[in-house]
């Protein structure tokens, strides 16, 4: 039995009204067409919705029965269609995605803040997780997408850089600090100073560029998230090396970065997606707004 929504709209009209003709102008269809669904509605069902006379038409007790299941019906299709207009036009749904913690703490708040103002009812999932993890996470969970610094190339999954960072040595607002338009990696030698460990993929890449000309860095102290190097600098600790664009100026107002030169080294922040899968509607809105506001101005 395949009941249609034309049958039920018709159906409900005609009960509604108890009559074929203005059920059949409130549909927009005409009187046959309207007589025709209904014969074709008691067919299917297999019971009698009216008796007809040339100058009525009245609902059986079947058609009592069927009237609030069909109403509930066609609600619940147009509910339905509602709901997935308002997925297809970024109204509606939910956005579940992975960012390094450094992307997260630094990068990720203005771009929640505005893309939260244009779609106030999708839901956000942020998760944020180790650099490292990004790849294997994305590929294991229900994440959509991550965002985050990785290298190479990754079979099955796309790599769309969004923006770069320079590698940079970050210090508390003082005068002398504030004069420097960049430091030489030899400079920073000269001052206390907060790296990376050692296995983080931002370390190997200040390793590998130094080492390639003869250089090596020796920090005072090393750490494992990004935000403790910051906090230690915040308190005078040292020099964080750092991308630029990890920096958030809201949260550490009296620290400034400053380039770090010969050699010059930049980071990307990314996008990852899973090859040959279609970005929900909810997330390519996202998505769209991540690409703005991380181009800068």
């Amino acid at each position: 039995m395949n009941v249609t929504l034309r049958q039920l709209r018709a159906f409900t009209g005609v009960y509604r009204t108890r009559s074929i003709t203005r059920a059949a102008r409130e549909l927009g269809i005409t009187q046959s067409a309207a007589s025709l669904l209904i014969q074709q509605l008691e067919s299917q069902l297999g019971v009698k919705l009216f008796d007809r006379s040339t100058r009525s038409v009245q609902p059986t007790l079947a058609a009592d029965e069927a009237f609030h299941a069909a109403e509930r019906m066609l609600s619940d299709a147009l509910g339905l269609s509602r709901r997935m207009r308002d997925l297809a036009q970024a109204r509606a749904g939910r956005v579940v995605f992975l960012a390094s913690a450094g992307a997260a703490s630094a990068l990720m708040p203005s771009v929640l803040a505005k893309f939260r103002a244009a779609h106030p009812d999708i839901e956000i999932d942020m998760r944020d997780v180790a650099a490292d993890d990004l790849v294997p996470r994305l590929g294991a969970t229900d994440a959509e997408f991550a965002i985050g610094s990785v290298e190479g190339e990754f079979a099955d999954m796309t790599i769309e850089t969004l923006t770069r960072g320079r590698l940079s040595a970050i210090g508390r607002r003082t005068a002398d600090f504030s004069a420097r338009r960049a430091l030489t990696w030899d400079e920073l030698a000269q001052s206390p100073t907060i790296a990376m460990r050692r296995e983080t993929r931002i370390r190997m890449q200040i390793d590998q560029a130094l080492g390639a000309q003869g250089k090596r860095l020796d920090p005072t102290y090393e750490v494992t998230l990004i935000n403790t190097a910051l906090a230690m600098t915040a308190q005078g600790l040292g020099l964080a090396i750092l991308p630029a664009t990890m920096l958030p100026a809201d949260q550490f107002p009296t620290l400034i970065a400053r380039p770090l030169v010969r050699p010059a080294i930049t980071r990307p922040v990314s996008l990852l997606q899973r090859q040959g899968r279609t970005l929900s509607p909810a997330a390519q809105a996202f998505v769209a707004t991540a690409r703005t506001v991380l181009a800068g101005p």
